[in-house]
This record gives C-alpha cells, structure tokens and sequence, in this order.
C-alpha cells in the first residue's frame, strides 16, 4: 500500500544544495533566486473573485428526437411483417413465440421479433389484448386481406 506525504518547510540555500551536492552528480550548476511575493486578499476583489466562481453555465440546445416509427414506410407484404401477419391472418390472439418456425425458415433471426410487433403495433396493424399476447385489429385485418 503507497502512503504519500505532503510537506511544507522552509530551507536555507546553502544547506538546501550542499545537502544536493553531496547524493547527485551535479555539474554546472546555476542557481538564481527568485523571491516568491505572498499577495493578500483585498476586500475590493472579493465580489469579483466571488463572481468567477459562479459564472453563469452554458445553456444546452434541446435535442430533438424523432418519435419510435415515425418516417418509415412499414411493408407489410414483405420480409418479417409478412411472417407475423400470416401467423396471425386467423384474428385469434397468439403468442409471439410462435412466428420462430417462419422466421428461422425463412433465415432471420429471431432477436428482433418483439421489435417488429411493437412496431406494427404503433402503426395500428396489432393489439396486445393481454401481455405477452398478440391479436391483429381491424385495419390489420383490413389492409392483409386486400392484399
């Protein structure tokens, strides 16, 4: 475990580079000594001190971000949607689970599926009458039906 210290202390010049001389190899060496002026603080530049401390923050732009599926065109006919809305063609409420076999046959994957419900659901195509449950709505049923 490191300790570290933090001294302070006061050094005559001689002493400080005779002690200097005698453990490093020093050759060449030029001293000059430079007076350290101590300045106090005035009540005068209190108020501006004060005031620099606690300058105004910068204000921050508000970010703007789109809405979830706001902008994109939704294919219904094609791809994943058209896995999903074939499974659930019937009107009856299923389980997300089971669309895997059309999508692994189809070769995609299935991590991305409760994204694509949650995006037909957003568009209107979809409901989830109860969690974990999904049925299509009237104008799901609607817009495969005049495919």
């Amino acid at each position: 475990m490191t300790i570290k210290y933090k001294l302070g202390f006061t050094i005559d010049s001689e002493t400080l580079f005779g002690i200097l001389s005698k453990f490093l190899p020093v050759q060449d060496l030029t001293v000059e000594e430079v007076p350290v002026i101590e300045r106090q603080l005035k009540r005068a530049d209190l108020p501006e001190l004060l005031h620099s401390l606690h300058k105004p923050k910068p204000v921050r732009v508000k970010q703007v971000r789109r809405k979830k599926g706001s902008g994109h065109v939704l294919n219904l006919y094609a791809g994943c949607n058209a896995i999903i809305m074939t499974t659930f063609a019937d009107g009856e409420p299923h389980v997300g689970k089971e669309t895997f076999p059309g999508l692994k046959a189809a070769g995609y994957g299935t991590n991305g599926l409760y994204g694509r419900l949650e995006r037909l659901r957003l568009h209107g195509y979809i409901t989830q009458p109860t969690p974990g449950m999904w049925q299509l709505t009237p104008k799901g049923k609607e817009a495969w039906d005049s495919q």
